[in-house]
Parts: structure tokens; C-alpha cells; sequence
């Protein structure tokens, strides 16, 4: 049979048995201030860290990639210099044993001298300036004063740089007609606009020409068709610059110019010697 089992004391409600005194109430746990350095106000550091790394890491991309396309540009640039002077190589060999006819076209040095420098150049043109001023001036002391070679000028104005230059280009030829053309030329080699209507005259006037003259000859623009001519003739000697040259020997009788040695630009006098010297030494005065 079930039992029944024994009865225990009851219980007052604050847990204390009856005739026992309650027992003192549990104090409350302390409450403690937030410490330094707890888990959220780290966050604005930790944010601002991973910021700065995720910078760093983007700006160290962003570099290598620059750097890279730097040198993709350097290697791209030198490609293309290459293939340009080769170019220009083709073109300048290709003149080679060509033959220049320099009659008529004014002209410095023994009429009876072989070998000789034609000079295709525009009166604009900042290299042709520098060549005119810097490195002619030798040439003339050393080749033509000495009277060791021929020196002559042609006209190769380019329009696509120097739309005015032509002006200059036919003021000369007018010069020509009246025997005063290296008078003028001296006078022209000048910054691209400079050669106004006005300013010619100026210049016309300061080289000794007849200004009347002048000015007529300009107005009836006789002169453009030979300036154009000799454009084309240094085009298709594979002249793309100004200035540009051939050293040749000339046949004395005829005037025309057999090219031995093409010179592309304003290059330094050595150049120029060395190239003059070789032709005096392969084709010694008759």
C-alpha cells in the first residue's frame, strides 16, 4: 500500500520557518562604470584602421598599375621612334644619286666649285632660325668663304605650321629679280606672323631695294608658282621637314646636283662638316 509521507514544517513566506527569525535581504550585485577601452569604443579606431589599410592597399594598386602604363607609353614611344627613323632612313637613302636642278636659284660660293649644299628651308621655322644663326655662320667661314663648295637656298615653306611664311618666301624671290636676294635673306629668318606686308617692306627698304618695285612684284604674285615648285621638288626627294639638305656635286656646265648625302633638320655643324668633308675628299676640285 502506498504510505503516506511525513508532514513538514510549513514555511512563512519570506522562506524562514515558523519561530525563526527572516533572514536579512540579499544585498543588490554593484553596478560598475563602463571600463576604458571596452569593445565599442574601440570601433571608430578599428573602422578607421581598416580604412587606412583598405587605402594603402588601393593606393599600392593604383601605383603598380600607373607604373605599368608608364612603361606600356615608354615602350609604345620608343616603337614609334624606331619605325619613324627608320622611315626617315628609307626616305633620306632614297635621295641617294638623285639629281637637283639648281639653275637660276641664288647661290653663294665658286661658280665653278663641285660640291655643293642645297638648303630646302622656311623663314618661320624655329629649327631653320636656329640653323640660320648658330650653325651657317660656320659653314659659311669654313666651306663657302674658303671657296671649297657651292651653297644654295630653296624655298620650303610649310603652310600647315607657318601660313604666313610663304609671304617671306616670295618677298625673296623679289629681291632675286632685283640682284639683292642675300640682302633680304638675312633679314627674313624671323617668328611665325612676323612677316607682314608691312614688315616686308620695312625689311625691303633696309636691304636696299627699290620699294616700288618691290611692291609691285609682290601685288602681282609672280612669285608663288616657283616658291610651290620647289616644295615639291624637295617632297619628292623625301624632304618631310624643315630645314632639310643634300650635299651633291654639281656639274659646273649644266648646274644640276647629284645627291651623295641627304641631312634631315638642324643638325649640329659636325655633322655638316663631317658630310662636306667626305664629299670634298671623294670628288677633289678638277
Amino acid at each position: 500500500m502506498e504510505t503516506t509521507p511525513p508532514t513538514e514544517p510549513s514555511l512563512i513566506a519570506d522562506g524562514s520557518a515558523p519561530g525563526e527569525a527572516a533572514p536579512p535581504p540579499a544585498a543588490a550585485p554593484p553596478v560598475r562604470p563602463p571600463q576604458k577601452g571596452s569593445v565599442f569604443e574601440s570601433l571608430p579606431m578599428l573602422a578607421a584602421g581598416m580604412a587606412l589599410a583598405i587605402a594603402a592597399a588601393t593606393w599600392l594598386l593604383t601605383s603598380r598599375q600607373i607604373d605599368q602604363l608608364r612603361r606600356d607609353v615608354a615602350d609604345l614611344q620608343e616603337a614609334n621612334h624606331q619605325l619613324t627613323q627608320q622611315a626617315a632612313d628609307t626616305r633620306k637613302s632614297s635621295a641617294v644619286g638623285k639629281v637637283i636642278d639648281v639653275a637660276g636659284a641664288p647661290a653663294k660660293g665658286p661658280a665653278g666649285a663641285r660640291v655643293t649644299l642645297v638648303e630646302f628651308s622656311d623663314y618661320e621655322c624655329p629649327y631653320c632660325i636656329r640653323h640660320f644663326q648658330q650653325t651657317m655662320p660656320q659653314i659659311q667661314k669654313n666651306y663657302i668663304d674658303t671657296g671649297k663648295i657651292r651653297y644654295v637656298f630653296r624655298d620650303f615653306p610649310i603652310d600647315q605650321n607657318h601660313p604666313q611664311a610663304i609671304r617671306a618666301h616670295e618677298a625673296s624671290r623679289c629681291a632675286l629679280e632685283q640682284n639683292k636676294f642675300w640682302e633680304l635673306h638675312t633679314r627674313l629668318f624671323s617668328a611665325p606672323g612676323s612677316h607682314t606686308p608691312i614688315a616686308l617692306e620695312d625689311r625691303a627698304k633696309e636691304a636696299g631695294l627699290d620699294v616700288a618695285a618691290f611692291r609691285a612684284c609682290i601685288a602681282s604674285g609672280r612669285t608663288t608658282a616657283p616658291v610651290r615648285q620647289t616644295e615639291n621638288i624637295v617632297e619628292s626627294l623625301g624632304g618631310t621637314g624643315t630645314p632639310w639638305f643634300f650635299v651633291g656635286v654639281r656639274d659646273p656646265q649644266t648646274d644640276r646636283v647629284r645627291v651623295v648625302k641627304p641631312i634631315g633638320g638642324a643638325q649640329p655643324y659636325e655633322q655638316f662638316s663631317a658630310a662636306l668633308d667626305a664629299a670634298l675628299r671623294d670628288n677633289p676640285a678638277q
